[in-house]
């Protein structure tokens, strides 16, 4: 009687955790949309800090084209268009097309991205995190920039297919 009544309350605190996981999971996917729709006036790196603190407790090579020209900036990249490898990730793939302008990133374009099929937690988490990643490497002119907590994917596909694209920009 001991084990059956042990095995019951055990389960009940499992069930309980479960539903409260869910309940914060949920809430927090509501917190974050608030914020990828919160004013323009609020720096990438405020928004970063931000995602990261609600995007904790999520569960979570093809043929290169390059149209460039010759002139330089003082980065060292040459203004044109180039796209970076596509690359694998668990959640699919990212690939990224990179503009240079006076030898500086002025847009990068996302044309693979793990949430292209629209839907699920994965289109939820990079609905947030591509705008912020996508800013921040303009801002750094670089691949080297901080990962957001829940979407390392797609941070590593982003960053990777960018330095990709930024090397034939060198």
């Amino acid at each position: 009687m001991k084990k059956l009544v042990s095995i019951i309350v055990t389960a009940l605190i499992g069930l309980v955790a479960v539903v409260d996981g869910y309940w914060f999971f949920s809430k927090n996917i509501t917190k974050t949309t608030t914020l990828a729709t919160a004013s323009s006036s609020s720096s990438a790196s405020q928004r970063s800090s931000s995602v990261t603190s609600t995007v904790q407790s999520s569960d979570t090579l093809e043929a290169s084209s390059v149209s460039g020209s010759s002139s330089t900036g003082s980065s060292g990249y040459k203004d044109g268009t180039y796209t970076g490898k596509s690359i694998a990730t668990q959640w699919g793939n990212v690939q990224v097309q990179v503009t240079v302008s006076s030898g500086q990133i002025s847009n990068i374009i996302m044309l693979k991205s793990t949430s292209s099929d629209g839907a699920g937690r994965s289109h939820q988490i990079d609905s947030i995190a591509e705008p912020i990643y996508i800013s921040e490497a303009k801002s750094a002119n670089s691949a080297n920039i901080q990962a957001i907590s829940g979407a390392t994917e797609t941070y590593d596909g982003f960053t990777n297919s960018l330095q990709n694209a930024l090397t034939q920009a060198v």
